[in-house]
């Protein structure tokens, strides 16, 4: 399979900084750490070539790590969009029936996109096997790596051969990924486009000064602005967005609490309503909307303020993606 067919079969002629950046490296087989903003065709810039490199032999070739249910689905939707009829794709998110996931297995997929727990889960119950992977990548590294994920995303990789292509593909960068060969045996070669050729320029930045205690008073007046009819905002514990959730639900604003503890079919149900526009404000922590994807969706609020750049620049990459206008 041509990866130049390939774009050009989809109406692709001009490939972003990061696709351009990274084609040619992925089909050499080369480790990668690529880092790019929010919004600009990062999945795409891996699915493309390893699509190139895929044999529809019934073995597992590929495996695509995300740390979310809605990140692993979105990833396999993208994926049976750009893949020909024989390539078969499979997504193990936590949340789903594992009975299910483990019949699905038995057709032999060549890729399979999952998140950490429920491929560790499959591996150790011998269901899932890694050891033909020629190809695995961490979409949203700098999340994967991060203390807190870092030894299920280490116990995984440790279950591929030895002589394996390792992707690294994320928004931001932290410490264990500029490090990453500390952690995972790869020596790979950095590709970053920073944010001045990204398409952040598209948005605007602001913000509204108010004592703390009034901040929700504010938020309600917005939810009633015509200019703020959708918008996704951030707050930084998952009890703190319930009380808020309950205080504008009593002021009869149309508001939903996105939970990365939820079931998956709830937040699904959610979500779609937040892209149908049913609900105005959907609620989420950082951890909860990882993989989340509003096509146009016009205002992300920090109701309360980002602890570091990278995850201000995480949430802010919501909005103002592939070019078009956001308001942050």
């Amino acid at each position: 399979m041509n990866t130049k067919t390939i774009w050009e079969q989809h109406g692709f002629h001009t490939l972003t900084p990061i696709q351009e950046k990274t084609q040619e490296l992925i089909k050499e087989g080369t480790d990668v750490v690529a880092i790019s903003p929010t919004g600009t065709g990062k999945t795409l810039a891996y699915v493309v070539p390893i699509l190139e490199r895929v044999k529809a032999d019934k073995t597992l070739q590929a495996l695509i790590v995300a740390p979310s249910q809605e990140l692993a689905q979105q990833i396999g939707t993208v994926i049976r969009e750009w893949k020909t009829p024989e390539i078969r794709v499979q997504v193990l998110a936590g949340g789903a029936n594992v009975k299910r996931q483990v019949e699905k297995l038995k057709e032999k997929p060549e890729i399979v996109v999952g998140t950490p727990g429920r491929l560790l889960e499959l591996s150790k119950l011998r269901k899932l096997k890694l050891h033909q992977v020629e190809m695995l990548v961490l979409d949203e590294a700098d999340y994967l790596l991060d203390p807190e994920q870092l030894n299920n995303t280490r116990e995984l990789v440790k279950k591929l051969p030895s002589e394996r292509q390792v992707l690294c593909f994320s928004a931001t960068k932290n410490k264990n990924l500029e490090e990453v060969n500390k952690w995972i045996n790869m020596l790979p070669t950095f590709v970053e486009v920073s944010e001045g050729n990204s398409v952040h320029s598209n948005v605007t930045h602001g913000y509204i000064e108010c004592p703390t205690r009034k901040r929700d008073e504010v938020l309600r007046k917005l939810a009633f602005s015509e200019n703020a009819n959708q918008a996704l905002v951030f707050v930084n514990s998952i009890a703190n967005a319930a009380l808020l959730g309950e205080k504008l639900a009593y002021h009869q604003v149309p508001v939903a609490l996105l939970s990365s503890d939820a079931h998956q079919t709830e937040r699904k149900k959610v979500i779609d309503l937040f892209k149908k526009g049913q609900i105005p404000f959907l609620l989420s922590t950082d951890v909860a909307q990882r993989g989340l994807d509003i096509e146009d969706l016009p205002i992300v609020i920090h109701y309360d303020i980002a602890d570091s750049t990278e995850q201000y620049t995480h949430r802010s990459g919501r909005t103002g993606r592939m070019g078009k206008e956001g308001l942050v």
